[in-house]
């Protein structure tokens, strides 16, 4: 005897549907990140698609490498950056538009990285890095990376205490002109 379709069994999904939907889903992620599984194999995939990723500063270096890590898939990111987009970073950073001047950086370079890929969550934060490093260092705990670019000395040496003390990996980085530094710490 079958199954009678019902008002509260037709909404719900046989195993074969939902393995189906499981399996094209799997099939879609492959295809979408075969590179990245290429390089990092399936597992480290895995990985990065449950990640979550903190940008301090979305200048031409921080959305540079926030966006290759949003076209690999990551999760989720959050952008801190009370900058407002000036002419120079049209120059220098491609996520930013002339409509975007005088606009918070923060919220233009998130909504063009949200576009990149629809399957990775985003937010921002118009706010200085160095306010929240002040006022709210629990905030950092709930990611798995914090990524601070062209930070002032002070806010590094913050953020870094922070990651230190709450076990969160740490990548900072500077730039000046062809020369810079990057300096990875995992806590």
């Amino acid at each position: 005897m079958g199954v009678i379709n019902s008002p509260t069994t037709s909404n719900i999904p046989s195993a074969t549907e939902i393995s189906d939907g499981e399996n094209n889903v799997a099939r879609e992620n492959q295809r979408r990140y075969d590179r990245g599984i290429r390089v990092w194999g399936a597992h480290g995939q895995e990985n990065l698609e449950k990640s979550r990723v903190c940008l301090l500063n979305a200048g031409a270096t921080g959305s540079e490498a926030l966006k290759n890590l949003v076209l690999g898939g990551i999760s989720f990111f959050t952008i801190v950056d009370g900058n407002k987009v000036k002419p120079s970073d049209l120059g220098a950073n491609y996520l930013v538009t002339e409509n975007c001047l005088g606009h918070s950086r923060a919220e233009c370079v998130a909504a063009c990285l949200k576009e990149l890929n629809e399957n990775v969550h985003g937010s921002y934060i118009d706010e200085e890095p160095g306010t929240i490093l002040a006022n709210r260092p629990e905030f950092f705990a709930g990611f798995d990376i914090v990524i601070g670019t062209q930070l002032h000395e002070s806010d590094a040496v913050a953020v870094d205490d922070i990651c230190r003390a709450q076990g969160t990996r740490l990548l900072l980085s500077r730039s000046y002109g062809l020369v810079g530094y990057v300096r990875v710490g995992k806590y």
